[in-house]
Order: structure tokens, then C-alpha cells, then sequence
């Protein structure tokens, strides 16, 4: 689990996609009415679909779990789809982070994965915007 943010993110124009958003993250939401840009929000059941359309992301971002999916879940769909960034997973503290991240290694080892606090997570999304 990150303890510094990750450092920023830059986006190149108005339709790169540099953060694919999976899910409802609560604390993006929360952070202003606008998504940033070179976000774009979808569902569990698109990523497939979107990254096969071409889109491929530096980063994906989503809950640690959500209705239907969690991140071994979301991880094996990006492998699946040949994605080789950076996947982070927003979380409130867990117990033993090294078990979600040790088993999100083991069904995609070219992903980078990590775990964000809420308060990465709302610093990660501002440093995206332009």
C-alpha cells in the first residue's frame, strides 16, 4: 500500500486517455463535479471492450472491489486484454495489504500494482488534470 502518492501524471490532449477509472470511486467523484482530464469513468463489464477499441491507458484505477468485481477480478480482465501499466486499487487501510497484492501479482505479473489511501487517491486525481 502506497504511503507517498505516486508522482504526477501529465495528459498529452483533451482525448488521451491517461487514467481509465473503473467503477464508482467515491473519492474522484467527491473531488469536483468535472472528471479530469484524460479520465474516463467505466463500468467493470467495459474494460474488455474499451481496451480492444484501442484505448490504452498509462493507468487503471478502481476499487478494491465493487458490485460484481474486485481487483484480482479487474486484473485478470487487463491481462487478458494485454494491458502491461499501472493499476492502482482505491482502499481504506487493510490488515494485510501484501495479500491483495501478492495475489494480484500472481494472476497478472506484467501489471504494477498498488493500493491507494483515499487521500492518495484524491491527490493521484488532481495531479491529472491539465
Amino acid at each position: 500500500m502506497t504511503s507517498n502518492p505516486p508522482a504526477p501524471v501529465a495528459t498529452l490532449n483533451a482525448d488521451t486517455v491517461i487514467v481509465l477509472v473503473v467503477g464508482h470511486v467515491t473519492e474522484i467523484r467527491q473531488t469536483d463535479e468535472n472528471p479530469p482530464a484524460g479520465a474516463r469513468f467505466i463500468t467493470a463489464d467495459q474494460i474488455a471492450e474499451t481496451l480492444a477499441r484501442g484505448a490504452m491507458p498509462a493507468i487503471v484505477l478502481s476499487p478494491l472491489s465493487g458490485p460484481g468485481f474486485d481487483a484480482i477480478t479487474i486484473a485478470q480482465t487487463l491481462n487478458d486484454a494485454g494491458f502491461r501499466g499501472v493499476f492502482y486499487a482505491s482502499t481504506r487501510p487493510l490488515p494485510d495489504p501484501g495479500l491483495v497484492t501478492r495475489e494480484v501479482q500472481r494472476v497478472a505479473p506484467d501489471l504494477v500494482f498498488d493500493l491507494l489511501l483515499p487521500q492518495d487517491l484524491a491527490w493521484f486525481m488532481r495531479s491529472v488534470r491539465r
